[in-house]
């Protein structure tokens, strides 16, 4: 719009011009212009409202009208005015500004320039229009079209709206690919009657819509253009004018035909899975009636446990063994298989070996001490393996009850054999020896009593020399004899180190202390109960034996300062155990069972303990130094 303005202008005219912008406008401002350069602009009172800025703001900073204005709308909003500056017609331009409130504010701006009577640009006024809510709703509009296009174009359903007689009005590409159709163009304007038959025919899908109003999700059988069949669920809405008359239909159609196929293929496969499975059961109780079978046949007691201790099966050896059925220790906790201290001591074992994964019984085989039903106890060897991932464990259970009297008889013949000797060795060729050193001293008595010059022929004279020879012959004579007679006496007492009294061990181990305390570097001391006594001597000699194989041990490897023998009472048991500060031993691993290499003396221990009946722990202190304990029942030491 081109005004051209002339010197004098009637009021009337600018009075209508002014009633006419301020009615066509928001807000305006006046550019007054010389020489084709901006020298002063004049903002409306209305300004504060679109901008937020009062005219005072826009004097005291001349650019604040374009640093308002939206970065990537100011290359138009000046090129407009070098357009109105050049003397060219200028469009309306619509640009965003900030307010002062910080919000964005859409402003449509219009130009009307101002010429003198020579055709030069003297003024112009920008008009400008809020534009902001148009903006929004347009800009709702867009958004609302394009989800509705989203929605339609991109939906996965057939979608269509249709007149009451079938024609096609609108419908979705999903729906086009469907029903077989080649372009969007071809299926709209089609009749969908022929994609309906009874009992879904199209006359009564329409009946059925004017009863109802809408149909949700019912299930047909339909075909395509080129004839294959079609499962679907469909969906179909009808819309009706003020009157009730339908006008149209929508229709949502769902191909459900893969889904059949697969469902009926899952089906199948479901029918294959249960026979498989049904035949796999079959098979593993087969199998496991096998296995409870070789598990039952086998001589040795089987049982497993779960990580709880609790007895989860057992077979039909371990029920014997212990005198229980399996309905009486299924789901009870293993140690009621056990005595004291064993009994309370396992699920202590069980917990730290979950919990540190630190073996001290697992994968070996030990001798321990078990109890039936009806209280006894015997001894068993056992060897338990955990059953990988599933924190199970099996026990394969050994009764060792005649092993151990087999052990205990060979025990008595040799002790009996090693008595007589000895008791042969003392009562007989001691005496005999002693015979022969005192007719060695009475020679030389005799001999001592020749005089060494005589008158009578008939004595055989000797000369000095020869006297002093025969002399000297006849006390070496008696003195090897009584050195034999005393090494002899030693021998008899090696062979029965322990008399044949109650407290003959106490007595022999106090003495092998004092022995041992005679050593110039080894400190060595004994203690004992007075309750205890071991009235068996075979088991009394054992036990001395072990207390000297320990001690000769620490003597020559472990490097001990100090020795302790201890004998005392303690849960029923009779308890030797020999303790020194020297480095330890780690021969033994943590069941108290020896490793292949282990030495002699170590492995003597054990099993004398073991013939005795006895269970034997040997293991390094934290602080330093070995202990060496035999645990044997009192039950044993007091059967003379």
């Amino acid at each position: 719009m081109v005004e051209q303005q002339s010197q004098q202008t009637s009021p009337e005219s600018e009075s209508r011009y002014h009633q006419l912008r301020d009615a066509v406008a928001d807000y305006h401002y006046h550019v007054l212009l010389e020489n084709g350069r901006i020298v002063e602009k004049q903002h409306g009172p209305k300004c504060a409202d679109i901008t937020g800025y009062q005219p005072e703001e826009y004097i005291a900073n001349p650019r604040l009208w374009i640093e308002l204005v939206h970065e990537d709308d100011r290359p138009a909003i000046q090129q407009q005015i070098e357009r109105v500056l050049s003397g060219h017609n200028a469009m309306a331009v619509e640009y965003r500004i900030r307010r002062r409130d910080g919000k964005l504010c859409w402003l449509r701006k219009l130009i009307i320039p101002y010429y003198d009577a020579d055709g030069r640009l003297t003024a112009y006024d920008a008009l400008l229009l809020d534009i902001t809510e148009e903006k929004m709703a347009q800009h709702s509009l867009q958004q609302s079209e394009e989800n509705y296009r989203l929605l339609f174009d991109d939906d996965l359903t057939g979608d269509y709206v249709a007149s009451p007689d079938g024609e096609i009005l609108l419908c979705n590409r999903a729906l086009v690919d469907m029903f077989g159709f080649t372009t969007r163009e071809q299926a709209i304007g089609s009749s969908l009657c022929g994609f309906y038959s009874d009992p879904y025919s199209w006359d009564a899908l329409i009946a059925r819509i004017r009863e109802a109003g809408t149909l949700d999700r019912f299930e047909r059988i339909t075909r395509r253009n080129d004839g294959r069949t079609l499962h679907v669920v469909e969906t179909v809405i009808g819309t009706f004018d003020e009157r009730g008359n339908l006008m149209r239909l929508k229709g949502y159609v769902f191909d459900d035909t893969h889904s059949r196929v697969e469902t009926a293929k899952l089906q199948q496969r479901n029918n294959d899975l249960e026979e498989a499975v049904q035949l796999r059961t079959r098979e593993i109780r087969a199998e496991r009636s096998h296995l409870e079978a070789i598990l039952d046949s086998a001589l040795d007691g089987i049982i497993s446990i779960d990580s709880r201790g609790m007895i989860q099966t057992i077979n039909r050896s371990a029920e014997r063994l212990f005198g229980y059925t399996r309905a009486e220790v299924i789901g009870q906790n293993v140690n009621m298989l056990m005595p004291s201290p064993y009994h309370e001591e396992h699920d202590g074992y069980l917990r730290r070996y979950l919990k540190t994964g630190e073996q001290r019984i697992l994968n070996s085989v030990r001798e321990v001490v078990a109890q039936r039903k009806d209280g006894t106890t015997f001894p068993v060897e056992v060897s338990i393996t955990e059953v990988d991932h599933l924190q199970a464990f099996t026990g394969i259970v050994h009764d060792i009850s005649e092993r151990k009297q087999l052990q205990t008889h060979i025990l008595q013949i040799a002790e009996d054999e090693q008595r007589r000797i000895g008791q042969e060795l003392h009562d007989g060729i001691g005496q005999e020896l002693t015979g022969l050193a005192l007719f060695a001293g009475s020679l030389v008595e005799v001999l001592d009593a020749i005089p060494q010059e005589s008158s009578q022929g008939t004595v055989r004279q000797l000369h000095e020399s020869q006297f002093t020879s025969l002399r000297s012959l006849a006390a070496r004579i008696s003195s090897q004899l009584n050195a034999t007679n005393a090494h002899i006496r030693q021998l008899a007492h090696g062979m029965m180190p322990v008399q044949i009294e109650p407290c003959g061990l106490q007595a022999a181990l106090a003495e092998l202390a004092v022995s041992i305390d005679t050593h110039p570097q080894i400190t060595c001391h004994f203690e004992s109960s007075a309750n205890v006594i071991v009235a068996d001597n075979a088991t009394a000699t054992h036990l001395y034996r072990i207390a000297q194989e320990a001690i000769s041990n620490s003597l020559r490897h472990s490097l001990a300062t100090e020795i302790s023998i201890t004998l005392g009472c303690k849960d029923h048991h009779v308890v030797l155990e020999m303790k020194d500060n020297g480095v330890g031993i780690h021969s033994f691993d943590n069941s108290g069972q020896a490793n292949r290499g282990t030495g002699m003396g170590l492995r003597t221990m054990q099993y004398r303990c073991g013939l005795i009946g006895g269970t034997f722990h040997i293991e390094a202190s934290l602080a330093g130094g070995t202990s060496v304990r035999c645990l044997i029942p009192e039950k044993s030491v007091k059967e003379s």
